[in-house]
Parts: structure tokens; sequence; C-alpha cells
């Protein structure tokens, strides 16, 4: 009887130093859980900052200040200005063939 005594008692240790450990580990991963969390708050917290300032800097009366003041740039005359429509670039873009002749004249 002793015996079966002695067996469950270390038994009931094991058991109880592996709750221990387990516990001790599943708090270490919260921490780390909450840790992560709050440093992934601060980085959405950051972009968004960053967002709003490159918003900021892009903003067109800015650059046109800039342009204007800085570099003397101007707007152009509206005579100046030439609208080019996609189907004008791609048969810009695709240039005639050049017509070989003969020495006789003779194209081929």
């Amino acid at each position: 009887m002793t015996r079966l005594n002695l067996i469950l008692f270390f038994a009931l240790i094991f058991s109880a130093l592996g709750l221990v450990n387990s516990q001790h580990k599943a708090r270490n991963l919260y921490i780390e859980l909450e840790r992560a969390s709050q440093t992934a708050k601060q980085t959405e917290q950051e972009y968004g900052q960053l967002q709003l300032e490159q918003s900021t800097w892009a903003m067109h009366s800015r650059i046109e200040q800039i342009a204007s003041q800085q570099m003397q740039m101007q707007v152009p005359d509206a005579k100046r200005v030439q609208v080019i429509s996609p189907a004008d670039m791609q048969t810009a873009a695709v240039p005639p063939a050049p017509q070989v002749t003969q020495p006789n004249g003779v194209t081929p």
C-alpha cells in the first residue's frame, strides 16, 4: 500500500510541476502577444501619420507654389498646351517602315 501511495505522490508532484511549467509558458506567451499587439498599434498609428504627411506634401497647390516661387516656373498659355490622346500615342509609337529603293529605282 505504501508503494502505491508513493507512486501516486510522485505522479501528483510531477503533474503539479507540469501544470506550473505550462502556466508559466502561457503567461510568457501572453506577455509577448501583448507586446506585439502594442507594437502593431503603434506602427498603424505611425503609418496613418505618414500617409497624412505624404498627402500634405503632395498637394497640388503646394507643388504649384514651390514651382512658381523657387523654380520660377509658370503655367503655359492655353494656346501652347497640346492634349495627346492614347490613340495618338499608339500611332506615334510605331514609326512607319522606311522604304528601301534599289539603285535602279525599283522598290522591292
